[in-house]
């Protein structure tokens, strides 16, 4: 990730490459975040971090990255960030 990239997403200085690449997947255009990393990084980083993506997100990325559906369950068990939700108010 060269440092244009990095200090775009990396506004709190929190300096792991893994969060800043998923702020990027998250923030990004997807087609420009597909052309610049390997999808079994991509891969790695989103079922490792995968408590970082909201469901919506969690689903597109899902598809464009051919995640089955045991895959992304296995990755979602036992977090306790995906039974608690903000209220949108």
């Amino acid at each position: 990730m060269d440092s244009m990239v990095r200090g775009k997403f990396d506004w709190d200085k929190c300096g792991d490459p893994e969060v800043l690449l998923v702020r990027e997947m998250l923030l990004s255009d997807p087609r420009e975040v597909l052309r610049s990393y390997p999808r079994k990084r991509l891969r790695e980083i989103f079922i490792r971090k995968i408590h970082l993506f909201r469901r919506e997100n969690r689903t597109f990325w899902k598809l464009i990255l051919d995640i089955s559906d045991e895959e992304l369950v296995k990755a979602s068990t036992g977090n306790p960030r995906d039974s608690f939700t903000l209220w949108p108010y």
